[in-house]
């Protein structure tokens, strides 16, 4: 992701984030048995007030639909990264993103390569790449071999 849509939606929103306020206010999460937790989790929880604002939300977010609507089919696990980290931002504004379709993203469109006719409507997959590797599972959760499906769905 261009470092610059991350500093612009910090720095140029109509009121800029206070990130010494920020530090300031979670300074509780300095805490941990060592020097590297303590700064572990302190980087945690600035990181996740930076991305429970709306603007910065948005602009992130923005940018990660673009590239799953993108998708260029070669890694599911790429395309599983980027549901993951789409996932954790809206989760910290639950309000403002109650699911996909809220953001104009159509998850049942994602691109995908054709879904073996023999696995079709007998597994949840959501996108097949190249290699035949599959975004399965009701919440589009895992990636699994369409060999992987094939054995659990047959039985052997």
């Amino acid at each position: 992701m261009d470092i610059s849509v991350i500093r612009n939606a910090i720095y140029e929103l109509g009121e800029p984030l206070d990130l010494v306020k920020m530090v300031e206010e979670g300074i509780f999460c300095f805490r941990g048995p060592d020097d590297e937790v303590r700064y572990d989790n302190a980087s945690i929880c600035l990181s996740n007030k930076i991305l429970a604002n709306r603007d910065v939300a948005d602009a992130i977010l923005s940018v990660i639909y673009s590239r799953i609507r993108n998708w260029d089919r070669e890694d599911a696990n790429a395309l599983l990264s980027d549901l993951k980290k789409a996932i954790s931002i809206m989760e910290l504004n639950p309000d403002d993103y109650p699911g996909f379709a809220s953001c104009g993203l159509d998850i049942e469109k994602i691109p995908s390569e054709k879904v073996p006719g023999d696995i079709e409507g007998r597994c949840r997959v959501w996108a097949v790449d190249k290699q035949g590797m599959c975004l399965v599972g009701e919440d589009a959760d895992r990636v699994r071999s369409v060999h992987e499906i094939r054995k659990s769905v047959s039985g052997i």
